[in-house]
């Protein structure tokens, strides 16, 4: 199985390259401790402001635009279809491919609460981002 990402951004509302956002995503897994090689496909969407208040609504009870969601389904040990990332450009404080990492985390099971400068997390976002 070879890990890639899907794209999906019928309004274009973004600039994001395909091989770019396996790269980010495929980094993001491994700094995790899983191998790329051995996962399946992560899909990405990009949606506008309306959208995204939608799925925070209905998933989080937040009536309000979010910068991304990351939606786990078969996750990263057991299945072709990793999880989903949906990610809003105008909704976002983080440049996109920060958000391909932050979403990605979130599939590989980390969480920020609600202080993400002080967590785990970021640093470790810190540290994908250099590497890449």
């Amino acid at each position: 199985m070879t890990f890639s990402v899907a794209l999906l951004d019928e309004g274009n509302l973004a600039s994001l390259d395909p091989e770019r956002a396996t790269r980010l995503a495929a980094l993001a897994f491994a700094e995790r401790g899983f191998d790329p090689e051995e996962l399946g496909e992560v899909s990405i969407a990009l949606v506008g402001p309306e959208d995204m208040r939608s799925l925070n609504e209905r998933f989080r009870g937040k009536d309000y635009p979010t910068d991304v969601l990351s939606f786990e389904m078969d996750g990263p040990l057991s299945g072709e279809m990793v999880g989903e990332i949906v990610i809003c450009p105008e909704a976002a404080d983080m440049d996109l491919e920060e958000l391909v990492v932050h979403g990605s985390l979130h599939l590989a099971g980390m969480d920020h609460g609600e202080d993400f400068g002080a967590s785990e997390m970021s640093e470790i976002q810190t540290k994908v981002m250099e590497k890449a």
